[in-house]
This record gives structure tokens, sequence and C-alpha cells, in this order.
């Protein structure tokens, strides 16, 4: 007997976050028809994002954020 996509989509959204965003990532890439990423590819895309974003920080760019207003921010959208 197959499970309704409603079924589905109720157990899925009673998961916890990290899950609920696995989840995403396992059916996209079943839509799009490619592998899982390679984690050297996506650590170097972190890499040069993230000194992307250094670098526009020196140079008055992009503000800093205190790390306690990502971490109360993020707490509340868990919510």
């Amino acid at each position: 007997m197959a499970i309704s996509a409603e079924i589905v989509e109720a157990e899925a959204l009673s998961l916890p976050r990290e899950d609920r965003t696995r989840l995403v990532v396992h059916l996209l890439e079943s839509i799009e028809g490619r592998p899982g990423s390679d984690p050297r590819q996506v650590e170097q895309a972190w890499l040069a994002e993230a000194s992307r974003r250094y670098q526009a920080y020196l140079r008055g760019e992009e503000q800093a954020i205190p790390a306690e207003d990502v971490f109360t921010d993020l707490q509340a959208d868990d919510r």
C-alpha cells in the first residue's frame, strides 16, 4: 500500500529542523537527477564564500553581527 503525499508531508513537517533540511536536500537531488555533492567541493565553495565575506567586511561593505544575536535568532526560528 502506497503512502499518500499528504501523510508524508505531515510526518516530514513534524521532524526536527536538521532532519527536514536533510530530507529537502535528498528530495531535490532526486528531482534534479544528480548525485550528492562532493564534500571537498562544498568545503572549497564555503572557504571561497567565507573569504569573500571577510574581505567585504574589511572594506566596510558588510556589517558584523554578534554571534549571540545570530544564535538567538536561530533559536527563535526553530520554535
